[in-house]
């Protein structure tokens, strides 16, 4: 049993982006076998160079049923949540969800399932290995290891330069959260063994931990009062704040049911709160960020647009000179494209 849960997190930690296995089938796990995997797989981000989508199915209707364990989403769902995962219905495969999961009961398949959307470090270009150590080598001016090492007034200053959007934010506060488990694991190792050299200097770098997640949770919690979101940021919180408002209410629904009257009025009032909050939602104007070289962005597409125009007309007639050599030009026009639009990602983002 415990093989075969050490095999799949060993699957889980090696899973290829470009082209990830669908689904995993935790048919016959039980609790220890779930504590077991999420800690293997997850305990660490993915050594991935982008986000990841993984999908476990949990459960069944009536035919397949008895292959899973009643509390089989339940438990996966404890795991991931002692590892600081938080739900989010509308999570998917992109560096702002990374750190999350949603339930899914697939009726037409008849098929309960959760997909997690775990952290992932990148490994530098350079690396070949497979060992778990090279996403420890990051580059040490990388945006994370900047925010992990600088003090929490110069991370003030360095948010407000590069982390203007909510989503960045978002990202940042997830990853500072990483160091702050990470922080907390290293010095509980410290008690039974020396530290490593790489491990003694990432624990000394860890530099105003609960700090820098109290600054940055509360310039997102200002972003949100003033209305500074985007469009699919504004979805984002909604459905955060629905998630938080459903686990609410089942706990007013539990106080409710033991006689504690005084603590379903203070969970009331909290539902109450976050009910108007997330209604104030409706009333924002949607944020639109000015891009960075927008007036050559757009030559760029209108003579790469002018370009497949005449290679698709290429094949119905012969092209002079003119029209070949232009042709030609169209990698050296993609190239400048993808320069200029590279430049405009901040950040904690993967794409302008």
């Amino acid at each position: 049993a415990k093989a075969m849960a050490s095999g799949l997190a060993g699957t889980l930690r090696s899973v290829n982006p470009d082209d990830p296995v669908d689904l995993h089938d935790l048919g016959g796990y039980d609790q220890a076998q779930v504590q077991e995997l999420v800690k293997d797989a997850f305990g660490k981000p993915l050594p991935c160079h982008e986000p990841v989508k993984i999908s476990f199915v949990v459960g069944a209707g009536k035919k397949g049923r008895q292959k899973y364990t009643p509390s089989l989403p339940k438990d996966l769902i404890g795991a991931l949540t002692s590892l600081g995962f938080e739900e989010d219905r509308g999570a998917s495969a992109c560096m702002e969800c990374c750190g999350n999961f949603k339930y899914q009961h697939d009726t037409d398949k008849d098929l309960k399932f959760l997909h997690v959307f775990p952290h992932v470090t990148p490994l530098r270009e350079s690396s070949v290995s497979g060992d778990d150590e090279e996403f420890w080598d990051e580059d040490e001016d990388s945006p994370s290891e900047v925010c992990r090492r600088v003090t929490v007034w110069e991370l003030k200053d360095l948010v407000k330069a590069n982390v203007k959007k909510f989503s960045q934010k978002r990202v940042l506060l997830q990853t500072i959260k990483g160091f702050v488990k990470e922080f907390q694991e290293l010095e509980a190792r410290m008690m039974e063994q020396p530290l490593t050299a790489k491990e003694d200097e990432r624990y000394n770098n860890c530099v105003e931990l609960p700090e820098k997640v109290e600054l940055i949770t509360g310039l997102m919690e200002d972003m949100v009062s003033n209305g500074k979101l985007t469009r699919g940021e504004v979805r984002l919180v909604w459905a955060q704040l629905s998630d938080k408002i459903k686990v609410l209410e089942g706990e007013a629904e539990k106080a409710k049911a033991d006689g504690k009257a005084k603590k379903v009025s203070k969970i009331q009032e909290a539902i109450e709160k976050m009910e108007a909050r997330r209604d104030g939602l409706a009333d924002i104007k949607p944020m639109v960020y000015s891009i960075k070289h927008e007036g050559q962005i757009k030559r760029l597409r209108r003579e790469l647009n002018a370009i497949e125009k005449l290679e698709r007309a290429g094949g119905k007639q012969l092209m002079d000179v003119s029209t070949v050599k232009k042709i030609g030009q169209k990698q050296d026009l993609q190239d400048e494209l993808d320069d200029l639009m590279q430049d405009n990602i901040g950040w904690f983002e993967t794409k302008a």
